[in-house]
């Protein structure tokens, strides 16, 4: 009875397997490259960053000597404000959304930490307290501080639509930056919905939602008060690594199978 040959349809499905954790890392790599292409047009990428010599009398260090960046929070923001200059009407003309997604607040920018508390998927919130202006407020909702640690960031908790707070008064929490993102990703589209004239392209609303985020990062970077890690994206990371590690073993075995299959098959 001849053996029933599983080597080759074994072989062939690791390969075609294997091109799935090698597509997955380049398609990454790709979009890495894109974030800091748009990423570098926030601030003068061509100059090494060096610490302002304003800086030790500010904040008594500051990000300097890793003072948490909750407890400098309050001054950061005004020192931020102060030097931003606005130009015109912005186009953040509505106030409150429902929130697309959960959200939790932690006392150190760590989930693992202490979860202060959560605003739940659905909930009408504040998004901007000053539609009229056009601008989002430092500090406050989606634009956040930035922390040592990428992909976090120091920043006041929305406020519930009708809760009459007032958006000074509110603490500083940590939360993580890709919720924020989400949240201003729909708020950026709804906004966009509503215009009349030139709409944004899809690309442009990413653009938007990308640069804006990082408001608070390109100031304090112009004025060497610190360089932020989300002023730049990994183009390579150690997932990449075992995903590269996972397509070498498994193209290697799909081709040993395929060889071995070949080999029987001319010894027959």
């Amino acid at each position: 009875m001849e053996r029933k040959r599983w080597k080759k349809p074994t072989g062939v499905i690791l390969l075609l397997v294997s091109f799935f954790f090698l597509i997955w890392p380049g398609f990454r790599v790709w979009k890495a490259a894109e974030l800091n292409a748009v990423l570098k047009n926030l601030y003068d990428s061509s100059k090494e960053f060096t610490y302002s010599e304003l800086y030790t009398s500010f904040l008594q260090g500051g990000y300097c000597k890793n003072i948490p960046v909750k407890d400098m929070a309050g001054e950061l923001t005004k020192y931020v404000d102060s030097n931003t200059v606005i130009g015109g009407a912005g186009p953040f003309s509505l106030e409150t959304m429902e929130l697309p997604v959960d959200i939790t607040y932690y006392s150190a920018p760590d989930t693992d930490s202490q979860a202060v508390f959560e605003i739940s998927m659905g909930t009408e919130i504040v998004v901007n307290p000053q539609p009229e202006g056009g601008w989002m407020a430092n500090g406050y909702g989606c634009v956040g501080l930035p922390d040592y640690t990428r992909g976090w960031r120091c920043v006041r908790p929305f406020m519930e639509a009708g809760s009459g707070e007032d958006p000074e008064e509110l603490p500083y929490y940590y939360v993580p930056m890709e919720d924020l993102e989400t949240i201003l990703r729909q708020y950026v589209h709804k906004v966009n919905e509503n215009r009349e004239i030139a709409p944004w392209s899809a690309e442009q609303e990413n653009l938007f939602v990308e640069q804006h985020l990082r408001n608070c990062d390109s100031v304090l970077y112009s004025l060497g008060i610190f360089s932020s890690p989300d002023l730049s994206y990994p183009i390579w990371d150690t997932w990449d690594t075992v995903l590269l590690g996972v397509f070498i073993v498994l193209f290697l075995a799909g081709s040993i199978l395929l060889l071995l299959e070949k080999e029987e098959r001319n010894e027959r």
